[in-house]
């Protein structure tokens, strides 16, 4: 029609399989049906690989629409830098490859997508579709610590959450997102992680082609009473450090995570809006504490000065 601008790149509509993994999420305390919920209006199909679980994490996933596709898997004893949760995720991802849609959408059970950022979204799957060079595309993240208007901007900022469906691509390390194996490009050489903004051209964010920032990822696995903290602490510990010694797990877990309650002062605030899947879980769940502007702390500035201003 006349006066309706299009993508001059899109030849034609890609389809997408969403794909995710868990068990024990309700021990957890994780929003799956968020999660999966947030995804499905995008998704021609969706696998989610089901750990045998000690709760009803299987009768959750099943009851979230009838789109979902369950595979059921044993998790092996693998408890060294979160190795068990690649594993996981690439089961997922194969059977997601085996259904020919173009593109995976992969999702964390602890991870919602926003509404807004779906036209983003299914503008950028449009628009790299015939790009074979393209094999994933990046979002922006917001962590949540302790409550739903705390942000850590220190965590990390991006994340690859679409993956072209091609056989070429692999969840490495800690499930955290997608890469080449065995990677022989200038940059990133060797183990390929594709979270690397522009790696050698196979990257871009997942964006509208019209403008506009790129789409968000809402990560709340770290929003925790105190005691749900220690918890996730110690399954963390279990399954990133299962057989190390008990000094070497303390270092690591205070260089891992920064003792968030200790750090939750200077922390960001958020002043968005939540993904609508997640209103009856913000809604219930107040704010960790009360705490001055984090501008007039000093170790915020102590904080900027060690590990530069993110935000």
């Amino acid at each position: 029609m006349p006066g309706i601008m299009t993508d001059p790149f899109v030849t034609g509509k890609a389809t997408i399989c969403g794909f995710s993994f868990g068990k024990n999420l309700t021990s957890l305390n994780f929003p799956v049906e968020a999660s999966v919920r947030s995804v499905l209006p995008l998704c021609d199909r969706f696998i989610f690989a089901v750990g045998k679980s000690d709760d009803d994490t299987r009768e959750r996933v099943a009851a979230i629409d009838e789109k979902i596709e369950i595979i059921d898997t044993e998790w092996p004893p693998h408890h060294i830098d979160g190795e068990v949760l690649a594993i996981e995720a690439n089961k997922a991802m194969e059977a997601a490859e085996q259904t020919g849609c173009d593109w995976g959408l992969y999702i964390q059970a602890d991870e919602v997508l926003h509404e807004d950022d779906h036209p983003a979204i299914r503008a950028s799957t449009d628009r790299w579709l015939d790009n074979q060079d393209v094999k994933a595309l990046l979002f922006w993240y917001h962590h949540f610590v302790l409550d739903y208007v705390t942000t850590d901007p220190w965590m990390y900022h991006k994340a690859s959450r679409l993956v072209r469906l091609d056989r070429s691509c692999t969840i490495f390390g800690d499930a955290c997102g997608p890469g080449i194996p065995d990677y022989q490009g200038p940059v990133n050489n060797g183990n390929g992680y594709l979270d690397k903004h522009h790696l050698d051209g196979h990257v871009r964010w997942a964006r509208h082609w019209s403008g506009g920032g790129p789409a968000r990822v809402f990560h709340y696995g770290w929003v925790k009473t105190g005691e749900e903290l220690e918890d996730k602490f110690q399954n963390v510990e279990k399954l990133w450090w299962g057989t190390l010694s008990r000094e070497e797990k303390e270092k690591r877990r205070s260089d891992k995570f920064g003792r968030f309650i200790d750090r939750y002062p200077i922390l960001k605030k958020f002043r968005g809006t939540h993904p609508m899947w997640m209103k009856d879980r913000v809604d219930a769940h107040p704010p960790f504490a009360d705490v001055m502007s984090r501008w007039l702390n000093p170790r915020f500035y102590g904080e900027v000065l060690r590990h530069g201003f993110h935000g």
